[in-house]
């Protein structure tokens, strides 16, 4: 009648040391290769976002609007892809001139890049806006290209914030 617990403990250690495993294992799998995204920003995106930037005038803007207030990898990473989405969908349909361009080649190469190099990058829920407000196309224009201006900001913004955070340190002496 005395039933041993020896037998029936290994089974739960080996199962629980498993299980604590495949969490690590799945977890792991949600990351991003931070260097390999930031190598590809550095060689092809930067120039594409500045490109964008001189085109719509943002520099001059100064109401880029709040951007990236985390200092965590994966909330920047989701913002600069949610910007990137929303982005697109002002610049959408055939690129009629140089900015609609940019905008696509900026849009289309974050979404390539993050989606290479993350395993999950989803969008937040999108928010809708009130119905624009009939106007002539001169001015339709100039709305349409100083919120691509504004985006672009906030997009810059954060790139540099993740570059700024994976930048390596130099001591005060090696400037």
């Amino acid at each position: 009648m005395g039933q041993s617990w020896e037998p029936i403990f290994p089974r739960a250690l080996s199962c629980a040391v498993l299980l604590l495993l495949l969490v690590a294992v799945l977890s792991r799998g949600r990351r991003c290769s931070i260097a390999k995204i930031l190598r590809q920003y550095r060689a092809v995106i930067f120039h594409e976002i500045q490109n964008l930037r001189n085109l719509t005038g943002s520099y001059r803007s100064g109401r880029a609007g709040p951007a990236c207030r985390s200092d965590k990898d994966q909330k920047i990473l989701l913002s600069i892809y949610n910007i990137s989405m929303s982005l697109r969908e002002v610049g959408a349909g055939t690129p009629q001139g140089p900015e609609e361009l940019a905008v696509w080649r900026v849009a289309r190469n974050t979404n390539f890049v993050l989606r290479e190099n993350c395993r999950k990058i989803s969008k937040s829920p999108a928010r809708t806006g009130a119905a624009p407000a009939r106007r002539g196309a001169a001015a339709r224009r100039r709305k349409r290209l100083r919120e691509i201006g504004r985006k672009a900001e906030r997009l810059a913004t954060c790139w540099e914030k993740l570059n700024a955070l994976h930048a390596p340190r130099q001591a005060p002496w090696d400037s």
